[in-house]
């Protein structure tokens, strides 16, 4: 609505151009059958105007409107320069207003009564499309030959906020290929068209040249890496990713780690740990358990298991079960660090949520074992054995924790037998 607003008081803006150019040649002032005493008020008007002294400008206007003094024409004139001073202030109601006036005066001069273009752009702005298109059809019909590109394309931007897409599609194609040079916005219409039935296939050319004629325009960038997903290519998707963070675009914690991820699906955990990394620098990214335990998978993934526990830790105390510590169980098991390992998958288990509760107790039970805690650990494994996917492989390890305890009771006795002698 913004981009809409902006537009629409440049072309007002236009208008007004044309009446300087007026008030530069007196012979045009006076074709236009604007007296002195008329031509006096609407520049002190305008002056005003300008210094944003809006309600003396207008107050100027209205004492203009009701004096016996002016003629039906410079009233209308009048009431259009009204149309303008609110425009001027951001009341486009107002301006509406003013506007259809003056135009249904029937006194404007022939150079004002594109005016009607006007009013279906303030329309517009508003949110009322359906009287925007009726101003833009009344203004349509008076013209002759083909419409200009501008006005093809604020027509498509009337039918599209009217939902009707096919009429859209129609009118901003015809825009741009009647226009010299395409215009953001009508592309970005058209896109929303194409996006929002789905046709991935049209949409990717048409995003890879606006990237390209646009580079710094974030949206066109986000919506490419959307399509090339969508139609399964992520080494493009991860290029568009990686062209938005060369420019600095990526600043979300999201977009942060939608691009780590990325990294991480095509193989890339050192790219993804640095701008995890980076992300958490900045504060970019939340202090969550997801965002910490990301940051652990890219480590472990690059097989830096020493550099996953600290972010793990961090996601195991923050998470609302217990998934973390038995996946930081898992990392100091692969370090067979089992004291540690031990106490991960007790808190894990402690805290609870877990999917695999059994797996859990299981290894738990062979870290205790290999800590020398025989007791814990058959205790373990009878509680993995709980689970009947697991109750083999538990009772295989109580089998084993027991022919230990007998080896070290037979080595024992052996060895005070020795010593007795």
């Amino acid at each position: 609505m913004m981009r809409m607003v902006a537009v629409l008081l440049c072309l007002l803006l236009g208008v007004e151009s044309a009446e300087a150019q007026t008030r530069a040649k007196p012979e045009a002032r006076r074709a236009a059958a604007l007296s002195p005493a008329g031509f006096r008020e609407i520049e002190a008007a305008r002056a005003l105007m300008e210094k944003e002294k809006y309600a003396d400008a207008l107050k100027v206007l209205d004492e203009m409107r009701a004096s016996d003094a002016f003629t039906a024409h410079e009233k209308a004139v009048a009431q259009h320069t009204r149309g303008l001073v609110f425009a001027a202030k951001g009341d486009f109601a107002g301006a509406i207003a003013a506007f259809e006036a003056a135009v249904a005066s029937g006194d404007l001069p022939p150079r004002l009564t594109d005016l009607l273009y006007n009013i279906a752009q303030l329309h517009l702005a508003e949110g009322d499309a359906a009287a925007a298109l009726a101003a833009f059809e009344k203004w349509a019909a008076r013209r002759k030959g083909a419409l200009p590109a501008e006005a093809r394309g604020l027509s498509a931007h009337i039918h599209f906020a009217l939902d009707d897409l096919p009429a859209a599609e129609r009118d901003v194609r015809a825009a741009l290929t009647a226009a010299p040079e395409p215009r953001r916005d009508w592309v970005q219409l058209l896109l929303a068209v194409l996006l929002d039935g789905a046709r991935y296939d049209e949409a990717r050319p048409l995003l890879e040249d606006a990237a390209a004629r646009w580079p710094e325009a974030k949206t066109f960038w986000r919506q490419l890496a959307g399509v090339r997903h969508a139609l399964g290519d992520e080494t493009g998707a991860l290029a568009a990713y990686e062209a938005q963070a060369a420019q600095g675009m990526l600043e979300s914690g999201k977009e942060l780690t939608t691009l780590a991820q990325l990294y991480l699906y095509h193989g890339i955990p050192a790219k993804a740990a640095a701008v995890l990394e980076a992300g958490f620098a900045d504060a970019a990214l939340d202090d969550t358990a997801d965002s910490h335990a990301l940051l652990a998978d890219a480590y472990m993934a690059a097989r830096e298991w020493d550099k996953a526990i600290v972010p793990l830790t961090r996601a195991a105390a923050l998470s609302e079960t217990g998934k973390f510590y038995a996946r930081l169980g898992r990392v100091y098991a692969q370090g067979e660090n089992w004291p540690e390992a031990a106490r991960a998958y007790a808190a894990a288990l402690d805290k609870g949520g877990l999917e695999d509760a059994g797996g859990s107790w299981l290894m738990l039970g062979i870290a205790r074992f290999r800590t020398g805690d025989a007791g814990g650990a058959v205790a373990a494994f009878r509680k993995a054995g709980d689970d009947d996917a697991l109750a083999e492989d538990a009772f295989r390890w109580i089998r084993a924790v027991e022919r230990h305890a007998d080896r070290d009771q037979a080595n024992s006795t052996t060895a005070a037998g020795r010593s007795s002698r």
